[in-house]
């Protein structure tokens, strides 16, 4: 079975690693020998490039990954100049066409934001079966312009597999559509890099992983591990990304006196933050929207335990106390509950119990069977 995934870009420093699930998804998908997998990504934009300007191609841990990269205005509404679009993205999937052959499958990351429903529905029409997965905050946040609405809206209309990563976005998608189409619900998959680490260390590190954007809410974070553990220099916080809030939250650290417990990573590669995440006591996600929280699984991968808010789509029902405890994201109070009782009970928490909850339900193996169940239906 010929499989292309298509995804928000190829994963580099300068847009910001954009497409590394998607792109990790597609090498999950190539350890199947029932598939022939091909990852595809086009850079729009008038100066970010993916290697070079114009067709790429090349092998890479299993699959043929095929870019495009063209000069292209920022996309501003109403200027979306989707016609261009489209012939562009026609162009660029004519050229992997020649590569590969058609393909069998078409499963599309991000819909709405890639706005390819026209396209694809033309491959649709050559009995090509299209499958989409919808990631995208901005979906979960009903806050869809006019021209993203009317692509949503065609991708339910004709897609042969609709998929959301947590049931809040299901939800939504279902509400903005007005639709009762079937919509499946298949969670992120947690990166083979994170395992747990067999060691100890002095003190308890809380860890926060995530970009640096307002919606995270790291400052709150921040401010209730002041509240709680300032001067004591054996309880440590360290916050992993990298965004529009590093001076901001900076800035804070220094004036609430705590830079000598609270550590500012930055960006980290995969392999540096599954090692930082191994290292922690407790992850602490204290974020007003997740779609999914891919944070959280892979501190469960590492076998330690979660303070996760309640907007977070890893649990679809009540949260199991041996993972970690749920909290409202707007109880700044039950975070400073949370995080003290986490610190003050750490050998409550059974690594191994944890380990085996994420490899159950967010492995590769759990990930790979069900979409190769889509596929083959």
């Amino acid at each position: 079975m010929k499989v292309w995934v298509i995804g928000r870009n190829y994963p580099l420093p300068q847009n910001q690693m954009s497409g590394s699930f998607e792109l990790e998804q597609a090498k999950m998908l190539a350890k199947s020998e029932e598939l022939e997998v091909s990852y595809l990504a086009a850079s729009l934009h008038p100066t970010k490039k993916i290697k070079n300007a114009g067709f790429q191609k090349w092998s890479e841990d299993g699959i043929s990954v095929f870019s495009y990269s063209k000069f292209f205005v920022p996309r501003i509404y109403p200027l979306y100049f989707g016609k261009l679009r489209n012939k562009i993205w026609k162009s660029f999937l004519e050229l992997v066409a020649n590569e590969t052959g058609m393909p069998d499958v078409i499963h599309l990351h991000y819909p709405v934001m890639l706005m390819l429903a026209d396209v694809l529905k033309e491959y649709k029409k050559k009995k090509v079966k299209i499958v989409v997965t919808e990631h995208w905050t901005k979906v979960l946040a009903k806050k869809l312009d006019a021209y993203e609405s009317e692509q949503q809206k065609k991708y339910v209309e004709f897609v042969d597999s609709y998929i959301c990563v947590g049931n809040p976005l299901k939800k939504a998608v279902l509400e903005m559509t007005d639709s009762t189409r079937d919509i499946q619900v298949v969670p992120n998959v947690v990166n083979s890099l994170f395992q747990p680490l067999n060691e100890q260390h002095k003190g308890f590190e809380f860890i926060c992983v995530g970009r640096l954007v307002v919606v995270k809410q790291f400052d709150k974070i921040i401010k209730v591990f002041a509240d709680l553990f300032k001067g004591n220099r054996d309880i440590r916080l360290t916050v992993v990304g990298n965004g529009e809030e590093n001076d901001n939250l900076n800035a804070l650290i220094d004036q609430l006196e705590v830079s000598g417990q609270v550590k500012m990573t930055g960006s980290l590669s995969r392999e540096d933050t599954a090692k930082a995440v191994a290292k922690a006591d407790c992850l602490v996600c204290f974020s007003a929207f997740e779609t999914f929280g891919v944070p959280i699984i892979e501190a469960w991968a590492c076998g330690i335990p979660a303070i996760i808010t309640t907007a977070a789509a890893v649990v679809t029902d009540e949260l199991d106390e041996e993972l970690g405890i749920e909290v409202d994201f707007k109880n700044v109070e039950a975070l400073k509950d949370a995080m003290k009782n986490v610190y003050a009970g750490k050998e409550k928490y059974n690594k191994e119990y944890i380990c085996n909850y994420a490899q159950e339900h967010f492995s590769e193996a759990t990930i790979m069977k069900r979409l190769m169940e889509i596929y083959r239906q």
